[in-house]
This record gives C-alpha cells, structure tokens and sequence, in this order.
C-alpha cells in the first residue's frame, strides 16, 4: 500500500512538475517577446544600436542557459564593416563522427525600425521566432547528453534588407558547407491561435520529411502539425533561401501570415504564447531525432524558387504551317498556302515570367488571284512570356505574347518577281501570339501571328488592303 502511494506521489508530482514546466516556458517566451518587441528597441532595424540591443539580448539569454559560443570568443559575427551582426551558439553532439555535422537553427531578429513615425515592432516578424530560438536553445542544452549531430543557433541580422544575415553565415562556412545537414528558419510562429496550424514549409527537401515533421510520438498534445513539400511564394522570403540555393535541405517553420504583417499594429500583446510553448516543444523534438537519426539524407529536391533556373536560355526551332490574306474589308479572306521558317530564340527567365526574343528566316506563302505569293522574310519576333515550370525545370508549360518586325528581301508572284516599289510593301509588323510544352531538351508549341500593317500599297476594288495572318507548328532544340 504504501508503494502504491509512493508511486502515485511521484506520478503526481510529475505532472505538477510538467505543467509548471509549460507554464514557465510560456512565462520566459512572454518575457522574450515583449522585450524584442517594446516601444525601446525601435522595431529593431538592422545596423542600428537598437538592433545592436536586441543581439545583446539574445546573447545574454544564451549566456545564462550555457550555451557556448560558436567562435573562439563571442557569440557575435559582424559583417558588413560591423554594421550587422549575427548571434551564433552551438550545442554539441557526441557522436565521435556525428557531432561534426550540424543543423542549424536560425531565426532573424531585425524588423522595419520606425516609419513615419510610427514604430515596426514586429512582435510576430520575428520577435516570436527569436523568443522561440533562445528557448530551444534552453530545452536542447538539457538533452545535450542524448544529442548526436551538433546543433548550431544563429540569430540572424538584416534579413530584412535582403537575408544578408544568412547568407554571411553561410558564406563563412563555406569549408563545412558539406557537413550542413539542415538549416530551419523559425519565422513568424506567434500565432497559432488563428492558423489552427503550424507549418514546417520544405519536407520534400528530405528523405521521408514529411514523417519525421508528422510522426505523432513528436508532437505535443494540442498542436497541429503540416509538413508541406517545398516554398512556393514568390513574394516573401527567410532564411532558408541561400541554403536552399546550395542544395542544402531546409525546413520554414512558421504559422503563416495572419497577423498583422509588415504594420505596425504587429504588437506583443496578440501573441499566442500556448501555441508558440507546443511549437518549441516540438521543435525540440524533432531536431533531437534528426540529430540522433543515422539515416537521415537530402532528397536531393528543392524548391524551384530556390533552385537556379537558367537566366539566359538559347534554341534552335522550326516552324510549319500556313498563311493566308486577310483583306481588310468584305466577308472574304483569301486561301492558305503552306509556310515554314527557321530560326534562332532566346529567352531570357525571371521565374514565372520570361522575355524571349527570336530572329527567323521565314518562306511566306498565300494564294493570290494574279498567281500565287511567296516572299522571304526576315523576322524578329519579341514577346512576353508567361510560364509555369517543374521543380526540376526538366519541364514547363507557357503562353506568350508580343510583337513582330518582319523585312521582306525577296519574293515572286506566280513566275514574276515582287514588286516591292508599286504594288506591295516590304515591311510588316504586328502581333504574335501562342502556347508551349517544354519537354526538355525540346519544346513544342503553337503561334499565330497578326499582321497590323499592309501587304498591298494600295486598295483593290472594294477598297480593301491585304494583311498576313500565319499560323505555325513550332518544334525547338534548347540547348
């Protein structure tokens, strides 16, 4: 009986123990929070003493849980002549291989600063994600014991002016880029209330991600867990980005963009504090067993905005179809005539977006009633290009649009030469317009292009001039 009580004590005991555990983290990532994100650091803007305050913070924090510094002697990387500075701690594996392999947990800590006069305080961008940062750092250095691979903590300066932050760090670690196993940047995660989710953003980047990020025995009680395959916005970004570009997995850990982004009205006391408590649990959970998982490996997949697309792409093509004339008044247009043309394109990418230029040598061909035409043409097509791409960009889909200047050097009607000074013109111009499928390395497609000015000089008898409209097959080589 009395062991019956005893046990019953300690199990007691330690559910007291837990909940005041939880209750505490809550208090400390209150306490974080607040801190960033009050009226006195500014809105914390990059190279500023306010920011300069903020890492202080950040590294007292550390100090105090014993985490050690990443470098010999501080916590503190300065760059860009010392106007930034990253904050690097580390917690070590050890593992006798394993501990020189690292993950690396990051998250920014500068803001917006003031505007017009009103102060950016960006309680959830990123005070929530730096809160959570310098408590993870305190649950990892409790199991440093069990941890295997090393963990390195980095809060990042000017993310906001262009991830010069991360991108420094990794630049500096350029000699053991190899033995970066993963990088999660913690971003904006104070607002889970109103997300009903957390999201861990690029699962696809890791062998069997997405079961790591949703294996049940790591998520605390209470919080709902996504893994979503790759980033996908072209419009925002985090500190992932220059890792991702180097082929290194990442994880975007955040709870999205419910609260009021980028305004000023991103203030502390709207912070989910029990939700930002389970997502520091359970990050904590899963950097463990990611530390401790001897299997783990890239993918070997990234995310496609991440990924460096070609910015210049070049092509041979071949084009076959038809034209015919469009008279510009009467119900009538003449009959077609086969056409072809070879040519040269280029393409020059902006993600979903592109601009192609192309010069072609083009055989016109139209039935006329005083014999048949066919001029050759050089022609220069320009055209806006609106495109969706594969992950791998082994494959995309485009519609595009634009104009064309065409110079006509030769010609016949019937067996007779072109008279370009009396009868017709030797220049055109007008639209171009079509779809492609890019299988690469080659691309099929359609075009259609519009004459706006005239072939003839002068009208026929119903007082109608002729205009070209061609329609083409398109097969290309991308090299």
């Amino acid at each position: 009986m009395e062991r019956f009580w005893g046990i019953t004590f300690l199990f007691i005991t330690s559910i007291i123990l837990s909940a005041n555990a939880q209750t505490s983290l809550e208090e400390r990532l209150e306490q974080h929070v607040y801190t960033l994100a009050s009226d006195s650091l500014q809105g914390r803007k990059a190279g500023t003493i306010y920011a300069q305050k903020a890492a202080q913070y950040i590294m007292k924090q550390w100090e105090e849980i014993g985490i050690e510094p990443y470098f010999t002697s501080s916590f503190l990387q300065q760059f860009n002549n010392s106007q930034f500075q990253n904050v690097v701690g580390i917690v070590r594996g050890n593992d006798p291989v394993l501990k020189n392999e690292y993950i690396i947990v990051g998250a920014h800590y500068d803001h917006l600063g003031v505007k017009n006069e009103k102060i950016y305080n960006g309680a959830d961008d990123n005070a929530s994600g730096v809160a959570t940062l310098i408590e993870l750092g305190r649950a990892l250095k409790r199991i440093q014991s069990d941890l295997m691979r090393s963990v390195l903590l980095v809060a990042f300066d000017a993310e906001e002016v262009g991830l010069f932050g991360s991108t420094y760090f990794l630049n500096s670690m350029e000699a053991q880029a190899d033995n970066i196993r993963l990088m999660i940047s913690i971003d904006m995660v104070g607002w889970y209330q109103a997300s009903n989710e957390v999201q861990y953003v690029g699962s696809g980047t890791i062998k069997g991600g997405k079961g790591i990020i949703e294996n049940t025995q790591l998520i605390p009680a209470g919080l709902h867990v996504v893994g979503k395959k790759f980033e996908k916005s072209l419009f925002t970004a985090t500190d992932t980005q220059p890792f991702a570009a180097k082929g290194i997995p990442t994880l975007a850990v955040t709870t999205g963009l419910k609260s009021p982004y980028h305004k000023p009205e991103d203030e502390a006391h709207l912070i989910d504090f029990d939700g930002m408590a389970l997502i520091t649990t359970h990050l904590k959970n899963v950097v463990e067993a990611i530390s401790c998982d001897m299997d783990f490996e890239s993918s070997g997949k990234v995310a496609k905005k991440h990924r460096s697309q070609p910015r210049v792409e070049f092509g041979l093509s071949v084009n076959a179809g038809s034209n015919h004339h469009h008279y510009t008044k009467g119900a009538l247009d003449g009959k077609s005539a086969s056409s072809f043309g070879v040519g040269l394109g280029s393409q020059v990418n902006f993600g979903f977006f592109a601009l192609r230029p192309e010069v072609f040598y083009d055989h016109v061909r139209a039935k006329y009633p005083a014999g048949n035409i066919a001029t050759n043409n050089l022609t220069v097509p320009v055209s806006f290009v609106l495109q969706y791409v594969k992950d791998d960009f082994s494959t995309s889909a485009d519609m595009f649009l634009g104009g064309y200047y065409s110079v006509r050097f030769g010609g016949n009607m019937g067996k007779e030469k072109i008279d370009f000074e009396n009868i017709f013109n030797r220049r055109e111009s007008g639209i171009t317009y079509g779809i492609g499928l890019f299988v690469r390395p080659f691309k099929i497609g359609y075009t259609w292009r519009r004459a706006l000015t005239n072939f003839t000089q002068s009208p026929n008898d119903d007082n109608a001039y002729i205009r070209n409209r061609t329609n083409y097959f398109t097969i290309s080589y991308i090299f």
